[in-house]
């Protein structure tokens, strides 16, 4: 390789930028020199060293006069080395040491110059670069002036978009007025500042971020790292939310808890004890709330749970709402803490009414296993049994009452705990197997009533009537036996005595049947005899108009109050039909009356006289006559005749009224 070659191998490969300038303007520029001005290879020629420098150096010069007179002294041989400020082409400023040189070139006619630029903070850029925290510069007018890369890997915007802002464009609108205010210390005279908001990222949410500012006032900006605290901040309101339901669920739950110390004094309560304000407990020493004869059943459970991380359960009286006495459950715990356990939790719950609950269950329990073995019926209660195919094939007596005993023929003692494939000389066992696991298979309950056979060798002995009812249990079978051979020996009988009854009966519906026809028939014979007796009455009683005026009503046979009365009916609706002026009663054809008789004639005298008719009474007998004296009754009421002819003869001669002519054949 030729000189040449090695020296364009060394210009290439150097590290620091390295320029060529022919009337201050670039001719040649290595690759670190592209990088760090113009990012293009052809970006740089042509250009002059003024181009890539701000208008003004940091101490107020202008660069391209600046940069004019190291050029010119440069050119006439003087070598120049300076501190100098450049543009980045993507933004930012870059500090860096100049050297200007004059090449001895002989067939060169202007002057070339070499250019070569170290950048001073390099090992820093590099450092920005790679750094997690967003580093970078602000002025004081609110902008983004220098941002490092990891602004652009946390937030999506890139670091132009963001210095094309004013930085509080970025802040989330409720935290604008806290972050100005947290600014404005600075023109309080603070150096530095630490606050946090949430600033915008470029797919539309926030994050958030925590600010630590220091203010340069010499340099009129502000320098800043910042970090992403989103996470830490999620962390933050997590933990502040499981707190609050951990101290929600800690004060809400029903049970007391206690947090003691090793020393078994009140460290936390989630509520206070009866009678007893939280704030009042705290400090206090356990024991102080707690009856002496429990004090080392407390102690020895605390000593345990602390030493050995374990737990403990024990239960205690103590005082209860309104001034009583409770039953409390306790369940002691260890807290963890650093090495071993310093605290331990206690969690006391109420157990009274579940003691009293007990005792209840325990109370009724012995009077269920009172009645149950005091009952007629008997009771078995019979966990299942597999075989090798694990197929259920037996029932083993777990629980019986006596009469179980005695209707399965065996001690008690010797029942529990056998199989019922083992009771051979039972035939209730037998059959009681058959139906239990058909049972336990289908899972249904079972009730009916069978005959069971007289025992092998009693063959004179009945047969037992037995009443089943099997009901499936957890595990096995709960079975209820009655004997029934009485009652249905008393259904036989009944069953024959309603046979009986019922063919009496029968034979009692015929009979009515009977006397209902005889009755019918009784009932058609008087009705004809009343109606002969109307017939006749009416024939007794006839009522003759012997002329105009004059009406006869001849009475024969005996004479009652009830024809009396019939008399005086018929005789009165006649006067006024006939508008008689007599009415001649002519007792020639009756034999006796008595008194109330008599009194009826006496008023169906009066009444004919009150209707306008005078009443005759002719044949009078003697006893007639004596009644009448008897009753002393006014015999002007009436007219008396002897005979019916006299009768008429006096009614013929007061009317006026001639005597008719006999017709022939007639007297």
């Amino acid at each position: 390789m030729n000189q040449r070659n090695l020296y364009r191998a060394a210009f290439e490969a150097a590290e620091d930028a390295l320029l060529l300038l022919e009337g201050g303007r670039v001719i040649e520029a290595n690759p670190s020199a592209t990088r760090l001005f113009s990012g293009t290879a052809g970006g740089l020629l042509g250009r002059a060293l003024a181009d890539l420098s701000p208008l003004l150096q940091p101490d107020g010069q202008d660069s391209a006069g600046g940069l004019k007179q190291r050029i010119d002294a440069a050119s006439r041989g003087e070598p120049q080395r300076f501190r100098w400020l450049y543009r980045r082409p993507g933004g930012g400023l870059i500090v860096a040491d100049t050297q200007l040189a004059r090449l001895a070139l002989p067939d060169s006619a202007a002057p070339i110059l070499r250019a070569v630029v170290h950048e001073e903070d390099k090992e820093q850029r590099r450092l920005y670069a790679l750094a997690v925290d967003m580093l970078g510069i602000a002025t004081l007018d609110g902008r983004f002036k220098e941002l490092s890369p990891s602004w652009e890997r946390t937030l999506g915007f890139s670091r132009q978009e963001l210095m094309a802002r004013p930085y509080l464009d970025f802040i989330h609108p409720e935290d604008k007025a806290r972050t100005l205010s947290e600014t404005d210390t600075f023109s309080t005279g603070a150096q530095t500042l630490t606050y946090e908001n949430r600033f915008l990222c470029k797919d539309g949410s926030y994050r958030w971020l925590e600010w630590n500012a220091m203010l340069a006032l010499d340099e009129g900006r502000v320098y800043f790292v910042v970090r992403d605290v989103t996470r830490r901040k999620s962390a933050e309101l997590a933990l502040r939310e499981s707190e609050e339901k951990l101290r929600a669920l800690y004060e809400g739950i029903p049970h007391f808890l206690t947090v003691v110390d090793k020393d078994a004094r009140i460290v936390s309560a989630n509520r206070s004890y009866p009678g007893v304000s939280t704030e009042s407990l705290l400090g206090r020493s356990l024991y102080d709330f707690t009856a002496p004869e429990y004090h080392d059943t407390v102690r020895q459970a605390l000593e345990t749970v602390l030493t050995t991380g374990g737990r403990a359960h024990y239960e205690v009286v103590g005082a209860g709402a309104n001034g009583g006495r409770a039953w409390y459950a306790n369940h002691v715990s260890a807290i963890p803490g650093a090495g071993e356990a310093a605290n331990a939790l206690i969690v006391s719950e109420n157990i009274t009414d579940r003691r009293h609950a007990e005792e209840q269950r325990r109370q009724t329990e012995a009077r269920f296993h009172a009645a149950v073995e005091a009952s007629m019926d008997a009771f078995l209660t019979m966990t299942s049994r597999r075989d090798e195919s694990e197929e259920i094939a037996d029932l083993v007596i777990t629980g019986l009452n006596a009469r179980a005993a005695a209707m399965l023929s065996m001690p008690r003692e010797e029942l529990l705990g056998k199989r019922l494939s083992e009771l051979e000389r039972s035939v209730e066992a037998d059959v009681l197997l058959d139906k239990c696991l058909r049972v336990v298979r289908k899972g249904a309950p079972l009730e009916e009533e069978i005959l069971l056979p007289a025992p092998p060798g009693e063959a004179s002995r009945p047969g037992t009537w037995v009443h089943h009812q099997i009901v499936p249990i957890q595990g096995g079978v709960a079975v209820t036996m009655r004997d029934t051979t009485d009652r249905k020996r008393l259904e036989d009988q009944l069953r024959q005595s309603i046979d009986r009854l019922e063919a009496y009966a029968e034979e009692l519906e015929g009979k009515n049947r009977m006397l209902a026809d005889e009755n019918a028939e009784r009932e058609r014979t008087a009705s004809v005899l009343r109606q002969q007796q109307e017939a006749i009455r009416a024939l007794s009683t006839p009522i003759i108009q012997a002329w105009e005026g004059v009406l006869v009503l001849p009475i024969i046979g005996a004479l009652d109050s009830g024809r009396a009365t019939q008399i005086m009916e018929k005789l009165l609706g006649e006067v006024v039909r006939t508008q008689a002026h007599f009415a001649v009663l002519d007792l020639t054809g009756v034999e006796d009356v008595d008194a109330p008789t008599v009194d009826h004639l006496l008023q169906v005298a009066r009444a004919a006289s009150l209707l306008g008719s005078r009443c005759l009474i002719s044949g009078i007998s003697p006893g007639v006559a004596q009644a009448i004296v008897e009753l002393g009754s006014d015999a002007r009421t009436f007219e008396t005749f002897g005979e019916l002819e006299d009768a008429l003869r006096h009614a013929l001669r007061v009317s006026g009224a001639r005597l008719p002519r006999p017709r022939r054949g007639q007297r």
